[in-house]
Protein backbone atom coordinates (compact mmCIF):
# COMPACT_ATOMS: atom_id res chain seq x y z
CA UNK A 1 0.00 0.00 0.00
CA UNK A 2 2.89 2.51 0.77
CA UNK A 3 4.39 1.66 -2.56
CA UNK A 4 1.36 2.78 -4.32
CA UNK A 5 0.87 5.79 -2.57
CA UNK A 6 4.85 6.56 -2.95
CA UNK A 7 4.54 6.27 -6.51
CA UNK A 8 0.86 8.08 -6.87
CA UNK A 9 2.18 11.03 -5.03
CA UNK A 10 5.88 10.71 -7.62
CA UNK A 11 3.34 11.05 -10.63
CA UNK A 12 1.23 13.68 -9.61
CA UNK A 13 4.52 15.39 -8.23
CA UNK A 14 5.58 15.11 -11.86
CA UNK A 15 2.52 16.44 -13.32
CA UNK A 16 2.31 19.10 -11.09
CA UNK A 17 5.85 20.50 -11.69
CA UNK A 18 4.95 20.16 -15.70
CA UNK A 19 2.02 21.98 -15.16
CA UNK A 20 4.09 24.96 -12.97
CA UNK A 21 6.17 24.77 -16.02
CA UNK A 22 3.79 25.53 -18.40
CA UNK A 23 2.12 28.45 -16.25
CA UNK A 24 5.17 29.98 -16.30
CA UNK A 25 5.77 30.18 -20.10
CA UNK A 26 1.89 31.42 -20.27
CA UNK A 27 2.72 34.43 -17.74
CA UNK A 28 6.52 34.75 -19.28
CA UNK A 29 5.44 34.88 -23.06
CA UNK A 30 5.13 38.12 -25.58
CA UNK A 31 3.85 38.28 -29.00
CA UNK A 32 6.80 39.86 -31.10
CA UNK A 33 4.89 40.74 -34.05
CA UNK A 34 2.46 42.95 -31.77
CA UNK A 35 3.14 46.54 -32.22
CA UNK A 36 2.47 46.87 -28.27
CA UNK A 37 5.44 44.25 -27.98
CA UNK A 38 8.08 45.85 -25.33
CA UNK A 39 11.49 43.86 -24.78
CA UNK A 40 11.07 44.21 -20.91
CA UNK A 41 14.74 44.05 -19.86
CA UNK A 42 16.31 47.37 -19.95
CA UNK A 43 19.58 47.48 -17.65
CA UNK A 44 22.19 45.56 -19.97
CA UNK A 45 25.26 46.08 -21.95
CA UNK A 46 25.19 43.43 -24.45
CA UNK A 47 22.04 41.36 -25.77
CA UNK A 48 23.24 38.47 -27.79
CA UNK A 49 20.10 36.80 -30.73
CA UNK A 50 20.92 33.48 -32.56
CA UNK A 51 19.55 30.34 -33.78
CA UNK A 52 19.82 27.81 -36.53
CA UNK A 53 21.23 29.09 -39.66
CA UNK A 54 18.89 29.05 -43.08
CA UNK A 55 15.70 30.19 -41.67
CA UNK A 56 13.75 32.98 -43.62
CA UNK A 57 11.42 34.22 -40.41
CA UNK A 58 14.91 34.04 -37.88
CA UNK A 59 15.14 37.86 -39.63
CA UNK A 60 11.87 38.69 -39.08
CA UNK A 61 12.61 37.90 -35.46
CA UNK A 62 15.67 40.15 -35.27
CA UNK A 63 14.26 42.88 -36.86
CA UNK A 64 11.58 43.08 -34.57
CA UNK A 65 13.89 43.08 -31.50
CA UNK A 66 16.26 45.36 -32.78
CA UNK A 67 13.19 48.19 -34.17
CA UNK A 68 11.69 48.03 -30.88
CA UNK A 69 15.25 48.28 -28.46
CA UNK A 70 15.82 51.37 -31.05
CA UNK A 71 12.48 52.81 -30.33
CA UNK A 72 12.78 52.53 -26.63
CA UNK A 73 16.88 53.79 -27.14
CA UNK A 74 18.38 50.69 -26.04
CA UNK A 75 20.76 49.89 -29.19
CA UNK A 76 23.81 51.79 -30.36
CA UNK A 77 25.86 49.19 -32.15
CA UNK A 78 24.90 46.43 -34.60
CA UNK A 79 27.62 43.06 -34.24
CA UNK A 80 27.11 40.34 -37.12
CA UNK A 81 29.51 37.53 -37.56
CA UNK A 82 32.10 40.02 -39.98
CA UNK A 83 35.22 40.84 -39.55
CA UNK A 84 36.38 44.21 -39.19
CA UNK A 85 36.53 45.10 -42.83
CA UNK A 86 33.03 43.81 -44.18
CA UNK A 87 31.89 45.41 -40.76
CA UNK A 88 33.31 48.94 -42.18
CA UNK A 89 31.84 48.68 -45.37
CA UNK A 90 28.50 47.19 -43.93
CA UNK A 91 28.58 50.53 -42.21
CA UNK A 92 29.15 52.39 -45.66
CA UNK A 93 26.11 50.70 -47.59
CA UNK A 94 24.13 52.49 -44.60
CA UNK A 95 25.33 55.46 -45.32
CA UNK A 96 25.11 55.88 -49.12
CA UNK A 97 22.42 52.73 -49.81
CA UNK A 98 25.11 51.11 -52.20
CA UNK A 99 23.06 48.09 -53.38
CA UNK A 100 25.75 46.60 -55.49
CA UNK A 101 28.26 47.20 -52.55
CA UNK A 102 25.37 45.50 -50.23
CA UNK A 103 25.34 42.57 -52.49
CA UNK A 104 29.29 41.84 -52.63
CA UNK A 105 29.19 41.86 -48.97
CA UNK A 106 26.41 39.45 -48.55
CA UNK A 107 28.24 37.35 -51.36
CA UNK A 108 31.14 37.67 -48.78
CA UNK A 109 29.41 37.05 -44.99
CA UNK A 110 28.58 33.47 -46.70
CA UNK A 111 32.07 32.61 -46.20
CA UNK A 112 31.64 32.69 -42.52
CA UNK A 113 27.96 31.65 -42.22
CA UNK A 114 27.31 29.65 -45.12
CA UNK A 115 24.04 29.42 -45.10
CA UNK A 116 23.55 33.61 -44.88
CA UNK A 117 24.44 34.72 -48.42
CA UNK A 118 20.53 34.89 -49.45
CA UNK A 119 18.30 37.80 -50.29
CA UNK A 120 16.84 37.47 -47.10
CA UNK A 121 20.45 38.79 -45.34
CA UNK A 122 20.11 41.55 -48.30
CA UNK A 123 16.76 42.53 -47.62
CA UNK A 124 17.43 42.49 -43.93
CA UNK A 125 20.22 45.48 -44.36
CA UNK A 126 17.60 47.25 -46.59
CA UNK A 127 15.43 47.22 -43.56
CA UNK A 128 18.48 48.68 -41.16
CA UNK A 129 19.21 51.01 -43.61
CA UNK A 130 15.26 52.24 -43.25
CA UNK A 131 15.65 52.40 -39.59
CA UNK A 132 18.58 54.15 -39.59
CA UNK A 133 17.18 56.49 -41.54
CA UNK A 134 14.10 56.93 -38.83
CA UNK A 135 16.82 58.00 -36.30
CA UNK A 136 19.38 60.34 -37.98
CA UNK A 137 20.71 61.99 -35.04
CA UNK A 138 21.58 58.43 -33.32
CA UNK A 139 21.74 56.13 -35.54
CA UNK A 140 22.94 52.14 -35.13
CA UNK A 141 26.79 51.71 -35.66
CA UNK A 142 28.22 48.44 -37.18
CA UNK A 143 31.23 47.24 -35.89
CA UNK A 144 32.79 43.58 -36.41
CA UNK A 145 35.15 41.61 -34.39
CA UNK A 146 34.76 37.91 -36.06
CA UNK A 147 38.11 36.01 -38.18
CA UNK A 148 38.82 36.50 -41.23
CA UNK A 149 37.38 33.79 -43.66
CA UNK A 150 37.65 36.09 -46.99
CA UNK A 151 40.04 38.60 -48.16
CA UNK A 152 38.31 40.63 -50.38
CA UNK A 153 36.92 42.92 -48.30
CA UNK A 154 40.08 43.21 -46.34
CA UNK A 155 42.23 43.91 -49.04
CA UNK A 156 39.41 46.77 -50.12
CA UNK A 157 39.87 48.19 -46.69
CA UNK A 158 43.79 48.38 -47.02
CA UNK A 159 43.92 50.20 -50.11
CA UNK A 160 41.50 52.39 -49.04
CA UNK A 161 44.04 53.07 -45.97
CA UNK A 162 47.21 53.19 -48.26
CA UNK A 163 45.40 55.53 -50.95
CA UNK A 164 47.84 58.32 -50.56
CA UNK A 165 51.05 56.41 -50.33
CA UNK A 166 53.24 56.38 -53.59
CA UNK A 167 55.81 54.02 -54.95
CA UNK A 168 54.60 51.01 -53.05
CA UNK A 169 55.37 48.22 -55.34
CA UNK A 170 53.48 45.04 -53.59
CA UNK A 171 50.40 47.61 -52.57
CA UNK A 172 50.65 47.76 -56.82
CA UNK A 173 50.65 44.56 -56.85
CA UNK A 174 47.23 44.14 -54.16
CA UNK A 175 45.56 46.51 -56.48
CA UNK A 176 46.51 44.80 -59.42
CA UNK A 177 45.22 41.73 -57.74
CA UNK A 178 41.99 43.08 -56.38
CA UNK A 179 41.17 44.61 -59.86
CA UNK A 180 40.82 41.17 -61.42
CA UNK A 181 37.21 40.29 -61.16
CA UNK A 182 38.50 35.96 -61.77
CA UNK A 183 40.54 36.09 -58.88
CA UNK A 184 39.14 34.11 -55.72
CA UNK A 185 40.04 35.72 -52.66
CA UNK A 186 39.23 32.60 -50.33
CA UNK A 187 41.69 32.18 -47.45
CA UNK A 188 42.59 28.99 -48.93
CA UNK A 189 43.99 30.69 -52.30
CA UNK A 190 47.84 30.48 -52.23
CA UNK A 191 48.44 33.08 -54.29
CA UNK A 192 46.67 35.47 -52.66
CA UNK A 193 47.72 34.29 -49.67
CA UNK A 194 51.40 34.75 -50.15
CA UNK A 195 51.00 38.33 -51.85
CA UNK A 196 49.06 39.09 -48.55
CA UNK A 197 51.95 37.62 -46.59
CA UNK A 198 55.14 39.57 -48.97
CA UNK A 199 52.69 43.51 -48.58
CA UNK A 200 52.85 42.81 -44.24
CA UNK A 201 56.53 41.08 -44.54
CA UNK A 202 57.46 44.07 -46.60
CA UNK A 203 55.47 47.16 -44.33
CA UNK A 204 56.90 45.92 -41.13
CA UNK A 205 60.58 45.49 -42.44
CA UNK A 206 59.59 49.73 -43.57
CA UNK A 207 57.86 50.68 -41.77
CA UNK A 208 59.06 53.66 -40.99
CA UNK A 209 58.60 54.48 -44.87
CA UNK A 210 54.95 54.05 -45.22
CA UNK A 211 53.67 54.92 -41.96
CA UNK A 212 52.81 58.48 -41.84
CA UNK A 213 50.98 58.10 -45.62
CA UNK A 214 48.35 55.70 -43.74
CA UNK A 215 45.32 57.36 -43.23
CA UNK A 216 44.21 55.03 -40.00
CA UNK A 217 47.00 53.32 -38.41
CA UNK A 218 45.10 52.06 -35.92
CA UNK A 219 43.00 49.91 -38.54
CA UNK A 220 45.52 49.34 -40.92
CA UNK A 221 47.46 47.63 -37.73
CA UNK A 222 44.60 45.36 -37.05
CA UNK A 223 43.74 44.21 -40.24
CA UNK A 224 47.08 42.84 -40.69
CA UNK A 225 47.19 41.44 -37.32
CA UNK A 226 43.71 39.41 -38.26
CA UNK A 227 45.24 38.34 -41.64
CA UNK A 228 48.45 36.84 -39.91
CA UNK A 229 45.94 34.72 -37.60
CA UNK A 230 45.34 32.78 -40.72
CA UNK A 231 49.07 32.00 -41.39
CA UNK A 232 49.74 30.59 -38.36
CA UNK A 233 46.25 28.62 -37.38
CA UNK A 234 47.17 29.31 -33.65
CA UNK A 235 44.66 30.68 -32.11
CA UNK A 236 40.66 29.41 -32.55
CA UNK A 237 38.15 31.64 -33.70
CA UNK A 238 36.56 31.95 -30.17
CA UNK A 239 39.41 32.92 -29.29
CA UNK A 240 39.85 35.65 -31.76
CA UNK A 241 36.73 36.92 -31.72
CA UNK A 242 37.23 38.27 -27.96
CA UNK A 243 40.68 39.20 -28.55
CA UNK A 244 39.28 41.56 -31.12
CA UNK A 245 36.57 42.71 -28.99
CA UNK A 246 38.92 43.44 -26.15
CA UNK A 247 41.10 45.48 -27.65
CA UNK A 248 38.64 47.43 -29.52
CA UNK A 249 36.48 48.09 -27.08
CA UNK A 250 38.61 50.48 -25.15
CA UNK A 251 39.13 52.01 -28.44
CA UNK A 252 35.19 52.52 -29.35
CA UNK A 253 34.55 52.89 -26.06
CA UNK A 254 32.13 50.22 -25.76
CA UNK A 255 31.29 49.88 -22.34
CA UNK A 256 28.84 52.96 -22.70
CA UNK A 257 27.04 51.45 -25.53
CA UNK A 258 24.54 49.29 -25.61
CA UNK A 259 25.62 46.55 -28.47
CA UNK A 260 23.27 43.74 -30.24
CA UNK A 261 25.08 40.96 -31.21
CA UNK A 262 23.64 38.76 -34.19
CA UNK A 263 25.58 35.48 -33.72
CA UNK A 264 24.97 31.53 -33.94
CA UNK A 265 23.80 29.48 -31.29
CA UNK A 266 27.06 28.52 -29.60
CA UNK A 267 28.66 31.64 -29.42
CA UNK A 268 26.34 33.04 -27.19
CA UNK A 269 25.63 30.92 -24.47
CA UNK A 270 26.39 32.45 -21.30
CA UNK A 271 27.88 29.07 -19.93
CA UNK A 272 30.56 26.66 -20.89
CA UNK A 273 29.10 22.85 -21.91
CA UNK A 274 32.22 21.12 -21.95
CA UNK A 275 35.96 22.94 -21.96
CA UNK A 276 35.18 24.94 -24.96
CA UNK A 277 34.14 28.33 -24.16
CA UNK A 278 31.69 30.86 -26.11
CA UNK A 279 32.54 33.94 -26.75
CA UNK A 280 29.50 35.24 -24.18
CA UNK A 281 31.21 33.01 -21.61
CA UNK A 282 34.67 34.70 -22.18
CA UNK A 283 33.15 37.76 -21.59
CA UNK A 284 31.37 36.90 -18.56
CA UNK A 285 34.26 34.89 -17.00
CA UNK A 286 36.77 37.40 -17.17
CA UNK A 287 34.77 39.89 -15.81
CA UNK A 288 34.65 42.50 -18.94
CA UNK A 289 30.96 42.64 -18.02
CA UNK A 290 28.24 41.56 -15.49
CA UNK A 291 26.74 38.49 -15.66
CA UNK A 292 23.25 40.26 -15.07
CA UNK A 293 23.94 42.70 -17.65
CA UNK A 294 24.80 40.28 -20.94
CA UNK A 295 21.61 39.15 -21.83
CA UNK A 296 21.03 36.30 -24.33
CA UNK A 297 18.15 35.56 -26.63
CA UNK A 298 18.09 32.07 -28.19
CA UNK A 299 15.73 31.20 -31.67
CA UNK A 300 13.74 27.85 -31.82
CA UNK A 301 12.38 26.83 -34.58
CA UNK A 302 9.37 24.60 -35.48
CA UNK A 303 7.09 23.38 -38.53
CA UNK A 304 9.92 25.57 -40.63
CA UNK A 305 12.64 24.79 -43.48
CA UNK A 306 15.75 25.93 -43.94
CA UNK A 307 18.31 26.94 -46.43
CA UNK A 308 21.10 23.94 -46.47
CA UNK A 309 23.41 23.69 -49.27
CA UNK A 310 24.23 26.25 -52.28
CA UNK A 311 25.25 23.48 -55.39
CA UNK A 312 27.84 24.86 -57.67
CA UNK A 313 29.03 23.63 -60.93
CA UNK A 314 32.69 22.07 -61.49
CA UNK A 315 33.69 25.53 -62.23
CA UNK A 316 31.97 27.09 -59.78
CA UNK A 317 29.26 28.55 -60.90
CA UNK A 318 25.99 28.34 -58.92
CA UNK A 319 23.44 26.36 -60.00
CA UNK A 320 20.65 25.22 -57.15
CA UNK A 321 20.31 24.99 -53.86
CA UNK A 322 18.88 22.01 -51.41
CA UNK A 323 16.66 22.81 -47.97
CA UNK A 324 15.84 20.57 -44.65
CA UNK A 325 13.10 20.31 -43.57
CA UNK A 326 14.45 18.03 -40.21
CA UNK A 327 18.09 17.89 -39.20
CA UNK A 328 18.82 21.80 -38.62
CA UNK A 329 15.30 22.70 -37.32
CA UNK A 330 15.66 21.48 -33.44
CA UNK A 331 12.70 20.04 -33.69
CA UNK A 332 12.95 16.90 -36.13
CA UNK A 333 12.07 13.33 -34.51
CA UNK A 334 15.73 12.33 -34.86
CA UNK A 335 17.44 15.81 -33.17
CA UNK A 336 15.18 18.14 -31.05
CA UNK A 337 15.24 20.64 -28.10
CA UNK A 338 14.31 18.91 -24.60
CA UNK A 339 11.22 20.73 -23.71
CA UNK A 340 10.31 22.60 -27.35
CA UNK A 341 7.13 21.04 -26.92
CA UNK A 342 6.33 23.51 -24.27
CA UNK A 343 7.61 26.24 -26.27
CA UNK A 344 4.66 25.11 -28.96
CA UNK A 345 2.02 24.53 -26.84
CA UNK A 346 1.97 28.47 -25.31
CA UNK A 347 2.99 30.48 -28.11
CA UNK A 348 1.02 33.14 -28.61
CA UNK A 349 1.99 34.04 -32.31
CA UNK A 350 4.46 32.64 -35.04
CA UNK A 351 6.93 34.55 -33.17
CA UNK A 352 7.01 34.34 -29.57
CA UNK A 353 9.53 35.24 -26.72
CA UNK A 354 9.52 33.65 -23.64
CA UNK A 355 11.43 35.41 -20.45
CA UNK A 356 13.38 32.46 -18.83
CA UNK A 357 15.12 34.46 -16.09
CA UNK A 358 12.65 35.92 -14.12
CA UNK A 359 12.52 35.46 -10.51
CA UNK A 360 11.68 31.83 -9.47
CA UNK A 361 11.78 30.60 -12.77
CA UNK A 362 11.16 27.19 -13.56
CA UNK A 363 13.97 27.21 -15.63
CA UNK A 364 16.60 27.79 -13.28
CA UNK A 365 16.35 23.80 -12.82
CA UNK A 366 16.72 21.32 -15.70
CA UNK A 367 18.05 21.41 -18.96
CA UNK A 368 15.44 22.19 -21.09
CA UNK A 369 16.38 24.19 -24.64
CA UNK A 370 19.53 23.45 -23.83
CA UNK A 371 19.90 19.55 -24.04
CA UNK A 372 19.68 18.11 -27.88
CA UNK A 373 17.85 14.75 -28.45
CA UNK A 374 19.96 12.58 -31.20
CA UNK A 375 18.34 9.13 -32.10
CA UNK A 376 20.28 6.26 -31.77
CA UNK A 377 23.06 8.65 -30.05
CA UNK A 378 24.25 10.31 -26.84
CA UNK A 379 22.89 13.66 -26.15
CA UNK A 380 24.91 16.39 -24.24
CA UNK A 381 23.24 16.05 -21.25
CA UNK A 382 26.26 14.50 -19.57
CA UNK A 383 28.47 17.69 -19.91
CA UNK A 384 24.98 20.06 -18.49
CA UNK A 385 25.07 18.34 -15.64
CA UNK A 386 24.68 20.42 -12.96
CA UNK A 387 23.88 23.75 -15.07
CA UNK A 388 20.10 24.31 -15.73
CA UNK A 389 18.76 26.80 -19.10
CA UNK A 390 19.22 29.89 -17.36
CA UNK A 391 22.89 29.76 -16.83
CA UNK A 392 23.09 29.66 -20.71
CA UNK A 393 20.12 31.72 -21.52
CA UNK A 394 17.87 34.08 -20.87
CA UNK A 395 14.83 34.09 -23.03
CA UNK A 396 13.81 31.92 -25.97
CA UNK A 397 12.02 32.74 -29.54
CA UNK A 398 10.10 30.48 -30.76
CA UNK A 399 9.85 30.55 -34.61
CA UNK A 400 7.17 28.74 -36.32
CA UNK A 401 6.28 28.25 -40.02
CA UNK A 402 8.98 29.85 -41.82
CA UNK A 403 10.24 29.22 -45.00
CA UNK A 404 14.28 29.10 -45.58
CA UNK A 405 15.86 31.49 -47.14
CA UNK A 406 16.69 31.58 -50.75
CA UNK A 407 20.49 32.12 -52.26
CA UNK A 408 21.35 35.91 -53.22
CA UNK A 409 22.28 33.82 -56.58
CA UNK A 410 17.98 33.99 -57.20
CA UNK A 411 17.55 37.19 -57.09
CA UNK A 412 16.26 38.84 -60.06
Amino acid sequence: MNKILILLFSISSLLAFGQSKKEYLKNNRFDLTSTEFEFPQKDFNIIGFGAYHGSAKTYDAEIMLITNLKRQNLIDCYIPETNYSQAFFFQKYLETGNEELLKELTLAFQTIVNQEGTIETFEHWKKLRELNQKYPENPIKVFGFDAIAEYHFPIKHILQLTDKVQNWKLKTDLQTKFDDKEINFSTRNTETTELLKNFINDYEENKNVYYSQISDTISFHHILKNIKYNFDKEKGREEIIFDNYLYLKNIMHLENKKQFFKYGFFHIEKQREEKSSSFFTRIIEQNVYDRKKVITVMGYLTKSEVLWDKIYDENGEYKSYTTEKGFGIGDYWKEYFKGIKKLKKTKVSDITLFKLNSENSQYQNGTDLIEIKLFLKKSNRKSLKGKPTTDFIDYAVLISNSKNQKPIEEMK
